[in-house]
């Protein structure tokens, strides 16, 4: 049995994250501030109203006026002539740059690219402002995460495709040589009914690094029963004892004797844990918080597919869960 190429994702979902963003590319424009506030008003990324604070207002309803301050518009009461930010209460309230600039480093975070590449506004913005708005959507992304343990549940019965179980740094994850030495090993599922592999990622404790038999449990915890597991020969001696799985291989016996069949198994099996590897490379300098953030945001990226209208729609319901 060999690792097969995965189907595509359906052509819909790109088509679906492409007409976004080109709609928002044209939005960015200057002068079009007007149209792109219009936008984040419907997602609900900024509120359609706002009300006067001043209590002697008795939450009188601002207006939306248009303004010769960075962001182009501010809300104004009609009664005691208090002007409100129209970022008051949101995502980018504490950040230094147009709305624009804003969004448009939103969506270089969803496309990976690294904030030092960031040109929006002519190459205006500051790094280290583009760096925190990159660390504002991992923050976003890790409390999602979090908060909906339910969508890292892999695998299942009727699945054709198999999960790949994996540790870093010990495992079959890539053929080219690197330290061994590294301190944080890391457990990685792949799905690979899913195109990139849907992954589930996990920093291991002390105890758990040590004693693999301590790591079943966990492991199970995220996969469901039925499943068809293509385990590394570290994991295999454990895993190979569980019951409730339809089938348990270890990736030495998808290798036949012939090394050209090897060598194609274990190139496919690297494309597979390519983006996995850089980042458990990427934590072995972090703490072991700022590690596990960024597993969680690899794993957000490997589920969500558009992201640029997942992004909002989750930074949404931050902003609504922070307020309450």
């Amino acid at each position: 049995m060999e690792i097969e190429t995965i189907p595509p994702i359906k052509p819909a979902f790109r088509d679906q994250d492409y007409s976004l963003r080109e709609t928002l590319r044209q939005l960015l424009v200057e002068g079009r501030e007007g149209q792109l506030c219009d936008w984040l008003k419907e997602v609900g990324f900024i509120p359609q109203t706002v009300r006067c604070e001043n209590a002697e207002c008795n939450g009188a309803a601002m207006l939306w006026k248009k303004a010769r301050i960075i962001d182009k518009y501010h809300w104004v009461c009609p009664l005691c002539k208090k002007k409100a930010t129209i970022r008051h209460g949101t995502f980018l309230e504490s950040v230094q740059c147009t709305v624009r600039s804003a969004v448009g480093a939103i969506m270089g975070w969803c496309d990976g690219m690294p904030p030092e590449e960031f040109t929006q506004d002519d190459g205006k913005v500051k790094a280290s402002v583009v760096k925190k708005i990159y660390s504002m959507c991992s923050l976003v992304t890790d409390w999602y995460m979090q908060r909906h343990p339910e969508i890292s549940l892999l695998g299942g019965e009727g699945d054709d495709y198999p999960l790949i179980v994996d540790m870093f740094p010990h495992g079959c994850m890539t053929t080219t040589p690197h330290n061994n030495n590294y301190s944080k090993q890391v457990l990685c599922v792949a799905d690979t009914r899913f195109l990139p592999a849907r992954i589930w990622v996990q920093l291991l404790d002390v105890a758990e690094a040590k004693d693999y038999s301590k790591v079943i449990p966990l492991l199970l915890n995220h996969i469901r029963p039925r499943s068809t597991l293509v385990v590394s020969p570290l994991l295999f001696p454990e895993l190979s004892a569980v019951t409730d799985m339809k089938e348990v291989i270890s990736i030495e016996a998808l290798t036949t004797l012939n090394e050209e069949d090897y060598q194609r198994s274990l190139k496919n099996l690297e494309t597979i844990w390519e983006s996995t590897v850089s980042v458990c490379q990427e934590i072995q300098d972090m703490s072991n918080a700022e590690g596990s953030q960024l597993l969680r945001e690899l794993q957000w990226r490997t589920i969500f597919n558009p992201r640029i209208k997942t992004i909002f729609a989750h930074i949404v319901e931050y902003q609504a869960h922070a307020r309450n």
